[in-house]
């Protein structure tokens, strides 16, 4: 995959009026899907055009902050430096999320790949599915009426939800049919007032990135852009790869 672009906005660079602001590399594709253009960039955060936002650890012990990438040191990993411009250190991209990073110089981009609206959660039950913990496993069940993005989640990626949800890395174990899921948990407790109402995010920590594309863990690899997960709906042949059809994988950034 190729280097990944750093935007840069600049104030009375030479050449130029001393109050003009020349913006360079903000964009890396004409091409717009809902008024956003395809692909990304890395650079500070404050610019005007939004960049890839990334999390990261910088000690073991500390604390895991959020900012953006400076430059590209290798293939996973990145100079980077914290939204406050107080923490540069460089980083290597691992398949954890945030709140899971424990080593120091570690780090991770999340990428989104769909959006369900009135999605519900149902109790597996002892030996459910062919699980047989009722306490760590859960379906999530929903309409293809309120998929936004991708048409489906995928195995090993996590859902993320709003309150009600599911606590602990939620991840996909199993998909049983076109509505229907069974993922994984720390705790499972479902109740009544959150059938149906429940927006939830599929995503997967993204383990190498371009100015157009990721590769999840399982090295499958994706169109994205930094607008909401979109698809089109066009069919693709099983034999093609995800990006090939017009889906597009949000990544995250500020």
């Amino acid at each position: 995959m190729a280097k990944l672009k750093i935007q840069h906005t600049y104030t009375g660079a030479p050449g130029f009026q001393a109050s003009a602001t020349i913006v360079e590399d903000s964009f890396v594709s004409p091409i717009q899907i809902n008024g956003t253009n395809i692909g990304g960039t890395g650079g500070d955060t404050s610019q005007t055009v939004p960049t890839i936002r990334i999390s990261f650890l910088r000690n073991t012990g500390g604390a895991v902050d959020t900012g953006y990438i400076i430059t590209q040191k290798g293939s996973q990993k990145f100079e980077v430096n914290n939204s406050a411009n107080a923490n540069t250190t460089v980083v290597s991209l691992v398949n954890r999320q945030a709140s899971e990073l424990t080593a120091a110089n570690t780090a991770t981009i999340v990428a989104n790949t769909m959006i369900i609206t009135g999605a519900n959660l149902a109790n597996i039950g002892t030996g459910g599915g062919g699980f047989t913990n009722n306490r760590a496993f859960a379906y999530i069940t929903y309409a293809t009426a309120n998929v936004a993005g991708n048409s489906s989640p995928g195995i090993g990626y996590q859902f993320t939800g709003n309150s009600g949800f599911l606590t602990g890395n939620v991840t996909v174990v199993a998909i049983n049919s076109a509505t229907n899921v069974t993922v994984s948990c720390a705790t499972q407790t479902v109740t009544a007032n959150t059938t149906g109402r429940l927006q939830v995010v599929n995503q997967f920590n993204v383990k190498r990135i371009s100015n157009k594309f990721v590769l999840d863990w399982d090295n499958e690899k994706w169109r994205y852009y930094l607008g909401q997960p979109f698809s089109s709906g066009a069919a693709i042949l099983a034999s093609q790869p995800s990006w090939q059809s017009v889906v597009l994988v949000r990544v995250d950034n500020a």
